[in-house]
């Protein structure tokens, strides 16, 4: 048994204070009195308070302690521990990730890990629920009949993106249908790390796969350029053709040899708008992760620059593909026509879900503190990797006074003794800070400014519009209170807004998705997730084995019923009481007295 206020058990102390005053004797003034007669029945009443009593039995003192008791045991809150029924309820986990769709074991291997599900169901001697292991874990039938377990298998189908086991397991482990500890089952071809009190059903037996690791898109002047990389998953080199096309129109063929592990790239130059197509010609074991898509040649994205108007931000910004329009400050209507906002030494405040640019200034809601300004003389390190910095050269760039910037999350891309440009993802805000402002550096004299403002807006307006399986899409909505999303299926789905950015759902389908928020529309392309391609079987790594595996107690609380018995007996106490009280003679009961008075007359 334990205790949810174990506090309360002090209240026990109460019970030698009811014995001390039940000893004690009540104090009366003597009265002399002609005679005892007619105290003969309160014999027992004097008797019970003598100066020296002695502790006697009583049936009513004991019902007392006992209702004492009885109270500050239920305001403990105790709870018992019961032993199972036998019946443990069964927890059913099956993975819906893309690697269960190979065909390694037929149809596929997530058919066969549903058949080996309804097995399990019907050898359940409890109730079953049912999670379906996606890229967020979902409950597909909660604890109750088999039966219900049983449809519930037959409506799941795998996903195109990733699983997430752990965290599907982890929500297993937390049902406790009637208080017991459930039986979980988990059919899967990837368990990784094995957990105490679940039962891996493997599925799968060969690794021999290829797919498209990643879609790029680089903009030139004279169009589009793809870049593709394709993933040899197996355990052989393959010659693998990589197929591009833009609606009937073929764009490239060409074929990579690939070893195994290992990545190899191709650049394909695309010319027009539209959307491009990648297919990979080989018949692997995994055909999900053997095509994926791309938005070219998109309109060039509409710019909004508030703040101090810079005569060289203004020729920069006509030297690269982009729409421009001045703004005082950022609106939600703003915001709905823009694809980036350029805050060029505004006020710091805080920046709604967008896009934006900020030069010689921050905002409170980014994860970055302002520690004053520095000088800075020159930018000491850079990184190419990132895709605002590709081809950005600072080398020899002089930089007067900066921000002092400590941030605390995204990714410096260039610095001297202090961060001088860093970029920052997430909350619905993409984000770029140059921290020092134009005029403090001749950085725009120099040809990295316009591949750099370039790249920027580039990456800030997502012209990719590549997202992956599995993600949740995060769009600017401005002041439109709904967005309307159309997927590969053809149906409109409408999702709501708030705070000014449309989130998306989890995206689990490969293709191109349209999104129309007020006037605008744009389109983006969900593409396959490289971990995927990775089919070969892996058992689960070892756990460490417990004796509370097969371990089926639940806990009940019992202060209810103690309440009640409590009850019972102070009602009880209170009944014995009335029964030792004198009973009062009725006028009816005593006609005798009556009839003796009128024989004396």
């Amino acid at each position: 048994m334990t205790f949810a206020a174990p506090a309360a058990l002090w209240g026990l102390l109460a019970l030698p204070l009811i014995i001390l005053l039940y000893m004690l004797r009540a104090r009366r003034q003597d009265v002399p009195v002609s005679t005892l007669i007619l105290w003969q029945r309160a014999r027992r009443d004097l008797a019970a308070h003598r100066p020296a009593r002695r502790l006697e039995r009583s049936l009513l003192l004991v019902l007392q302690l006992l209702a004492v008791a009885l109270l500050v045991l239920a305001l403990a809150r105790p709870r018992v521990v019961l032993p199972g029924s036998g019946a443990a309820p069964t927890v059913i986990i099956v993975d819906t990730s893309a690697s269960m769709q190979a065909t390694d074991e037929r149809p596929s291997r997530f058919d066969v890990a549903v058949r080996r599900a309804r097995e399990a169901v019907a050898a359940s001697p409890g109730e079953v629920m049912v999670i379906a292991a996606g890229a967020r874990p979902t409950v597909a039938a909660p604890p109750g009949d088999p039966l219900l377990a049983r449809f519930a298998l037959g409506r799941l189908r795998p996903t195109d993106g990733p699983g997430r086991l752990e965290q599907a397991i982890t929500l297993a482990l937390g049902q406790r249908p009637g208080g017991a500890r459930p039986r979980v089952e988990a059919f899967t071809d990837r368990p990784g790390g094995a957990v105490p009190g679940v039962t891996y059903h493997l599925v799968g037996s060969a690794s021999r796969n290829a797919g498209i690791a990643r879609v790029g898109v680089e903009h030139e002047a004279r169009g589009s350029v793809l870049v593709i990389q394709v993933y040899n998953a197996g355990e052989q080199a393959e010659r693998i053709p990589v197929i591009v096309t833009m609606g009937a129109r073929a764009v490239a063929d060409r074929a990579v040899t690939v070893a195994p592990g290992a990545i190899a790239a191709l650049t394909v130059p695309v010319s027009g708008a539209g959307v491009a197509r990648i297919e990979l010609g080989i018949e692997d074991l995994l055909a999900v992760d053997n095509v994926a898509y791309a938005v070219v040649g998109t309109p060039p994205p509409r710019v909004i620059v508030a703040g101090t108007q810079d005569r060289v931000l203004t020729e920069a910004l006509e030297a690269i593909p982009v729409r421009v329009a001045p703004a005082q400050r950022v609106t939600p209507e703003a915001l709905a026509a823009s694809d980036v906002i350029i805050l060029n030494r505004t006020p710091p405040a805080d920046l709604p879900p967008g896009n934006y640019l900020l030069l010689g200034t921050t905002a409170p809601n980014l994860p970055l503190t302002v520690d004053g300004t520095v000088r800075v003389g020159q930018a000491l390190r850079w990184s190419g990797r990132h895709p605002v910095m590709r081809y950005v050269d600072l080398g020899g760039v002089t930089i007067g006074e900066a921000l002092r910037l400590q941030p605390r999350g995204g990714e410096v891309l260039a610095e001297g003794d202090t961060p001088l440009i860093w970029a920052y993802e997430g909350e619905g805000i993409r984000a770029v800070v140059v921290a020092f402002a134009l005029d403090q550096s001749d950085l725009p004299l120099r040809i990295a400014f316009p591949i750099l403002l370039s790249n920027a807006v580039s990456w800030l307006g997502g012209a990719e519009r590549i997202a992956h399986a599995g993600d949740t899409v995060t769009i600017p909505s401005g002041s439109a209170a709904e967005a309307t999303v159309t997927g590969p299926d053809g149906v409109p789905q409408r999702v709501a807004a708030s705070g000014g950015r449309v989130i998306l759902p989890t995206i689990e389908r490969v293709g191109v998705y349209t999104v129309r928020v007020g006037d605008r529309e744009l389109g983006f392309a969900v593409n396959p997730v490289a971990e995927e391609s990775v089919i070969a079987p892996m058992s689960p790594r070892a756990g460490r084995p417990e004796a509370a595996l097969s371990d089926n107690r639940r806990s009940r609380d019992v202060w209810q019923v103690l309440l009640m018995i409590a009850l019972a007996v102070v009602l009880g106490e209170w009944f014995l009481w009335l029964r030792t009280l004198p009973r009062i003679p009725r006028w009816g009961s005593a006609p005798h007295l009556l009839r003796g008075r009128r024989s004396h007359g």
